[in-house]
């Protein structure tokens, strides 16, 4: 031991009093250290917008466009103005393709997209039946960078997605809402369209029933005919003071109808007065309950008084609009709505009973009644507008509507019975001819009912199995779809899976990811420019008696191991600092950091010690083939089978996973792991300084005698 701190005190001498020696000793020590910053800085972040906007992409759009249904469609020009404002790329638009062929053939752009001029037109062919796919000339230059083919060939893929996505989107919203038709039968009734269709099958069901006894009712005509016959020509005789007394008592009807058409107008305008009085009054009893409030306290009985005078008068108003609906023509619209008034009129009166009993509590109870009174009053007189609406635009017009149909009605009559009596003889004579023909129309008038029965039995089997597909499963799911947001249902299908990425030992940057890398790389350059500057063989004697093998192994070695930690900690505290990747546990970082340094320099040592010129040449060849295979950069899996079988064979492999651990995050031991296999490299360099150097010693001094006579090789 003590000939081990002997050699290291004279090693640390010489090298303190040498003013170049110190020089060389700060360069060894900072040198590896910048390797590994400029590297990590230089990786930052090489994907981000911030890096990837510097690529430029020329886009060149042809596309001549085309027309649906007169509306003009340029999918090229959409797709142009999207890329505009995607700033993840460093877009460059041009007018022609051949400009950015050239472009991208002199280097000036990394790539080009160039949008076929049929492009919108083929993206719609499948209308016609004819379909084309669309196409985006895709033109990359591989030759100026070999990773920036990689980053923007990624722009080929996301606008082939965007335009596929945004198609599909289109396409789903469109079908979607022209589908709207089944859900509704746009009747206002909130139906769909197979209920829609259920009705019309119905009504055209008892349409049937209906003919079918028409038809009926033809043959029990036709079957009579001659006793009608008959009684024609009894009656001929008797016509004409038939006909007086009827023309006289047609005359008398249009006399009436008259009356009732006058009668009509008035009932309608005394209605309409009505009502209009009705809303007025639903103005007053509104203020007048503002009155209240306004002019009597909300605690005294006079505001109990004025409340009971405004519930009689309610109760006198809907008494007076119950009268005045007396003499209106029901129908179940306006039966409805005359309940609805009804029911709004007793609601009011609850509330005033209800603010009666408020005003002996807080002010705030009367307030919110007040404000319910005025929201029924509200609702009250919408009501009766409602009824008034309804009935001048339906009941009113129906009267009239009769009364002109009664009133052409009579004069009709009145015009038959001008006819003579010798017409009726004639038509009587015609009706002679009729029983034959009626004979003939029979036959038919039953053919035709058979058949209407027959039609009636398939209706009644449709509407069964109308009633079959209501009670679908798939039906009722392909209700619920279209019945969706179009909208909603377009993203989804353009999209239906949604991506959430949730990290694992999350990297801050592809700096802190790569630093592993390139801190093990600097530490393992460090260790091989000191055996390729430094001596690892002694010189002369630094005056140690009995040197033996082994302590002038670890005497020299000190200064080794002290250079390399320094290299070590500058760093480290280099990335940490100055760098700033990210690194979760510091003090373990330096840790691995320094017993991989630690590692490296003790295994190039005793090469170099056991070997000399042959050891550092071999140190290199390692360095190298743990930089191509060490899954620095790309991941093992990828790299040809020979470095994925030598990568467990290599230190740098074990270094890079504990310095991943410190950075990211630990993972149960495997920190302690990775170091602890990294401990069988300093037995092969123990193996190598104390036992194989001997043997080698006589070749290295032939090797060194044989170097220098060469006069070139140091």
């Amino acid at each position: 031991m003590r000939n081990i701190i002997r050699i290291f005190t004279s090693d640390a001498k010489r090298l303190a009093t040498n003013v170049v020696a110190v020089v060389m000793i700060i360069g060894l020590t900072v040198i590896p250290s910048l390797y590994a910053w400029f590297n990590i800085m230089s990786n930052w972040d090489p994907y981000g917008e911030a890096s990837t906007a510097n690529l430029n992409v020329v886009v060149a759009s042809c596309d001549q466009g085309t027309e649906i249904e007169g509306v003009e469609l340029n999918i090229g020009n959409m797709v142009v103005s999207n890329l505009k404002e995607n700033k993840t790329i460093g877009w460059v638009f041009v007018d022609s393709e051949e400009e950015a062929v050239d472009g991208v053939q002199s280097g000036d752009y990394y790539a080009a997209l160039v949008i076929d001029e049929s492009f919108s037109e083929d993206l719609i062919s499948f209308l016609g039946g004819d379909i084309e796919n669309p196409k985006i000339t895709y033109y990359e230059n591989e030759k100026k960078n070999a990773i920036a083919p990689k980053i923007t060939g990624k722009v080929k893929t996301t606008v082939q997605e965007e335009i596929n996505s945004a198609f599909v989107s289109t396409m789903a919203q469109a079908l979607l809402s022209m589908s709207e038709y089944v859900v509704t039968d746009n009747s206002g009734n909130g139906g769909n369209f197979t209920n829609a269709v259920r009705d019309k099958l119905d009504d055209m069901d008892a349409d049937l029933n209906t003919y079918i006894t028409i038809v009926d009712s033809y043959i029990a005509i036709i079957d009579s005919a001659n006793s009608l016959m008959d009684a024609t020509n009894a009656v001929t005789d008797q016509l004409d003071s038939i006909m007086e007394t009827g023309r006289s008592m047609a005359n008398s009807a249009d006399a009436a109808a008259d009356a009732a058409d006058g009668s009509i107008d008035t009932v309608s305008d005394m209605v309409t007065v009505n009502l209009d009085d009705v809303l007025k009054q639903i103005d007053n009893m509104a203020d007048a309950v503002d009155d209240v409030f306004d002019k009597v306290d909300n605690t005294s009985n006079g505001m109990s008084d004025q409340i009971d005078s405004i519930k009689l008068a309610v109760e006198a108003l809907q008494t007076s609009f119950n009268s005045a609906m007396e003499n209106v023509n029901m129908n179940s619209t306006i039966t409805q709505q005359k309940d609805a008034v009804n029911a709004d009129f007793d609601k009011i009166e609850a509330d005033l009973d209800n603010l009666k009993a408020a005003s002996d509590k807080t002010s705030a109870d009367s307030n919110a009644i007040s404000q319910s009174l005025h929201a029924d009053f509200d609702t009250c007189k919408k009501s009766v507008e409602a009824l008034r609406t309804t009935y001048k635009d339906t009941v009113d017009p129906q009267l009239n509507s009769t009364m002109n149909s009664i009133q052409s009605s009579i004069s009709e009559i009145q015009k038959i019975l001008n006819y003579s009596s010798d017409s009726i003889k004639d038509v009587s004579s015609a009706l002679d001819s009729y029983p034959d023909m009626m004979s003939f129309g029979k036959d038919k008038l039953v053919a035709t009912r058979d058949d209407a029965i027959e039609m009636e039995g398939k209706l009644q089997d449709l509407i069964a199995d109308m009633d079959d597909i209501e009670s679908n499963d798939q039906y009722n799911i392909l209700m619920s779809l279209i019945e969706s947001d179009p909208d909603l249902i377009a993203d989804f299908i353009s999209s239906p899976v949604n991506l959430d990425q949730e990290p694992i030992y999350a990297m801050a940057n592809n700096g802190s990811a790569t630093a592993p890398f390139y801190v093990i790389l600097s530490i393992w350059f460090g260790a091989l420019i000191l055996i390729a500057i430094m001596h690892t063989g002694l010189k002369t004697n630094p005056g140690c008696r009995n040197l033996r093998n082994w302590q002038k192994f670890f005497g020299r070695y000190i200064v080794f191991y002290l250079m390399g930690q320094l290299q070590t900690i500058i760093t480290v505290l280099g990335c940490i600092l100055y760098v700033g990747i990210q690194c979760d546990h510091p003090l373990m970082f330096w840790f691995a950091a320094s017993f991989t340094s630690f590692t490296f320099t003790i295994f190039m040592y005793s090469l170099a010690y056991a070997f000399g010129n042959v050891g550092e040449a071999a140190a290199v060849v390692l360095m190298v083939i743990q930089v191509a295979g060490s899954g620095g950069t790309f991941p093992v899996e990828v790299l040809p089978k020979v470095f994925q079988y030598l990568y467990k064979y290599m230190p740098f492999a074990h270094g890079m996973n504990a310095l991943r651990e410190a950075i990211a995050g630990m993972h149960g031991n495997d920190y302690w792991m990775y170091l602890t296999e990294m401990t069988a490299y300093i037995g092969v360099a123990l193996l190598f300084g104390l036992v194989i150097s001997i043997p080698c010693k006589k070749l290295n001094e032939k090797i060194e005698e044989s170097k220098e006579r060469t006069d070139l090789l140091v």
